[in-house]
């Protein structure tokens, strides 16, 4: 009988876990790398059994990650996450929905290596832990900036609204373009202002920014665990996610 493991095994293998998954998907999604990894329809295990990844934005459930990608591509380039405060706690010590047969406590094959002693030692250090991450940050959209040196001189000020006057111009000749809030990333059932077609002086300009909380679902990813386990895979991954702008 394997024996589960300890509440402080528990919380020490939740936290790094946790700490190394945060730091390295919200990097990854500001660097506008591929985040295939994070989940776990990465895993023919976990797919095989029917557990695929459920991604709620703003409460509009996206069928997929690839789905999910598009969304971002949407956003622009200029956007980026920073991470706040994150909460982490484990759920269920021993996960077993889509355990290969041979790394499970139903082996009947022991081998020589001693199989089901592995297994019991990989439950009890926590390996097959599933656990839950509370993220909390904001978000920007848009690329700051720098603010030029406040004046008094009248002919600075005169051509800077000059150029804010033909700033104004230029945008209104152009096509009106979906604000982030429009394309479904702000509070959801919020209303949204006309985009204006006045540009303040640069001197006040500022990104859009805003709150958002991130909840997540993370179980063992099958194929990272073993011996012979290929190099550089996630041991954790994403089953569930939900996030929300405030």
């Amino acid at each position: 009988m394997a024996h589960l493991p300890s509440q402080e095994t528990q919380f020490k293998i939740v936290s790094d876990a946790a700490q190394n998954f945060v730091d390295n998907y919200y990097e990854s999604l500001n660097k506008r790398q591929p985040l295939e990894q994070y989940y776990a329809s990465t895993s023919k295990h976990l797919t095989a059994a029917l557990v695929k990844p459920d991604i709620s934005i703003n409460g509009r459930v996206v069928d997929s990650v690839a789905a999910y990608g598009s969304m971002l591509d949407d956003q622009g380039i200029n956007v980026h996450y920073d991470v706040q405060s994150f909460d982490a706690h484990p759920l269920n010590p021993n996960y077993a929905i889509g355990c290969p047969e041979a790394i499970s406590l139903s082996s009947t094959d022991d081998g020589p290596g001693g199989r089901s002693k592995m297994v019991s030692k990989s439950i009890k250090d926590g390996d097959r832990l599933s656990f839950a991450v509370q993220v909390s940050g904001t978000v920007r959209y848009g690329k700051p900036e720098n603010n030029p040196p406040s004046t008094t001189n009248g002919a600075a000020s005169a051509s800077a609204a000059a150029s804010a006057a033909a700033s104004a111009a230029a945008v209104a000749a152009e096509p009106t373009q979906q604000t982030p809030l429009e394309k479904g990333w702000g509070p959801a059932n919020t209303p949204v202002a006309p985009t204006p077609q006045i540009v303040v002086p640069a001197v006040s300009d500022k990104p859009l920014e805003m709150e958002f909380n991130e909840s997540w679902l993370l179980v063992p990813h099958w194929e990272a665990l073993g011996k012979n386990a290929p190099r550089g895979l996630r041991k954790w991954v994403v089953v569930s996610q939900n996030f929300r702008a405030l």
